[in-house]
């Protein structure tokens, strides 16, 4: 990772999808897809200010830009984190466990690696349900123009939320401390069920204004 994932062009990071390099890889990609999803939703409140017909939601839109880049901002910084916590895991796993002593230091590296692994999808499981919020107000509320943008923010951001969903429970394998775990469970059954609903909600809006 000598440049980071942002800083990256298209092409290129593309490209190192498709080769051997663990990184980046599936969650770094969702987590693209997050941060164009939450652009999108951008875009759309940008193409209804300034226009006489959207004058009552200016406010809002312009609160939607706004929220719109710090969501950008934060899923392509989940991208570079999801690389490092993959790398954090594996680290764990290769850990010597020749002893009991060894064993035990591996075990106790692998449950903290975990639950942080775990943390950082649930981050991005919650950040998606934000983005499909903005895009919910930008098809029901925005320039009716762009409502199919408004589909494409939110089908992205669920994309990226159910991709980083399986990180979160291929993770919570190594996370032996049950309540943590059941906690976790919970809170990403929150995050699926909230996107699950937005996104239908989303595209049920748009297909009434095509």
């Amino acid at each position: 990772m000598d440049t980071a994932f942002a800083k990256q062009q298209i092409e290129s990071f593309v490209q190192d999808l498709n080769s051997a390099k663990p990184m980046p890889g599936g969650g770094s990609a969702a987590a693209i897809c997050g941060a164009m999803g939450a652009a999108l939703a951008g875009m759309s409140a940008h193409m209804t200010v300034g226009k006489k017909k959207y004058a009552d939601v200016e406010d809002r839109m312009q609160e939607i830009i706004a929220e719109a880049g710090t969501l950008q901002a934060e899923m392509l910084d989940m991208a570079q984190e999801d690389a490092y916590m993959y790398s954090l895991v594996l680290q764990a796993y290769k850990l010597p466990n020749a002893t009991a002593e060894e064993s035990e230091v591996r075990r106790q590296a692998i449950e903290e690696a975990s639950k942080t692994a775990v943390a950082s999808s649930l981050k991005v499981t919650g950040a998606c349900v934000r983005i499909m919020k903005l895009a919910y107000t930008t098809v029901t509320e925005g320039n009716r123009m762009m409502v199919t943008d408004g589909s494409a923010s939110a089908l992205l951001a669920r994309a990226c939320q159910q991709v980083a969903a399986y990180n979160v429970r291929i993770n919570l394998g190594g996370v032996k401390d049950k309540a943590v775990a059941a906690e976790a469970e919970q809170l990403l059954e929150r995050h699926l069920s909230e996107g699950e609903r937005l996104q239908a909600e989303v595209l049920k809006e748009v297909d009434k204004r095509l």
